[in-house]
């Protein structure tokens, strides 16, 4: 199904739990002698990432917090968005050694030698971080490469552009392969292994 706008919630969401519930009387669940069960998922659409300013410029649309604008940096990049209690800079992670930190804010060279001293470089603890910013200034790209190798960097406008199809007229959702849904476990009492101790 898709559906747009509050009836979504006032209508589809609790009919399709009353259907899992076993308590729709009428339809389908009638006509199949459907007795419950099974569950459902629903996707709410964000609102576009980019919008246009007053001169024609694409840039961050300003609905977006922070934390909505890293969950999409994430999400487009390919990195589990998974903001650190403790590295103000770990937003999200692609392995245990490859994270990514998303900002508006026009970085310079101080900023950037600051993160990089914060990522480290220790030869036996290597880690990269992307880092996605409105903008950079005092040094290109490749010269950030070369001076920061443990920082990728990009333009948040850019990079979201770039990444965008455009002319299409069918943005088709692929929900073919959606991840399952994790089982919540109950907490079972220890019991005893065949040597006689305690199960963990």
């Amino acid at each position: 199904m898709v559906e747009l706008g509050e009836h979504c919630h006032t209508h589809i969401v609790p009919r399709l739990q009353k259907v899992i519930d076993g308590q729709d009387p009428g339809g389908v669940t009638q006509a199949t002698g459907w007795a419950g069960g099974g569950g459902s998922r629903y996707y709410e659409l964000a609102p576009t990432l980019l919008s246009t300013d007053r001169w024609g410029n694409l840039v961050i649309n300003p609905e977006y917090d922070a934390g909505m604008l890293s969950a999409a940096m994430c999400k487009l990049e390919g990195f589990t968005y998974a903001p650190s209690e403790t590295l103000w800079w770990q937003q999200g992670r692609s392995s245990e050694s490859d994270f990514i930190y998303v900002t508006t804010q026009t970085l310079g060279p101080e900023q950037l030698e600051a993160l990089s001293h914060d990522v480290g470089t220790d030869p036996n603890d290597p880690r990269s971080l992307l880092v996605c910013c409105g903008a950079y200034r005092g040094v290109t790209a490749a010269q950030a490469a070369q001076r920061w190798p443990n920082l990728t960097l990009k333009k948040i406008p850019k990079m979201v552009k770039d990444r965008c199809e455009w002319g299409h007229d069918d943005y088709s959702l692929n929900v073919a392969n959606l991840p399952m849904a994790q089982k919540k476990v109950a907490d079972t009492p220890a019991q005893d292994d065949f040597f006689g101790g305690d199960a963990a």
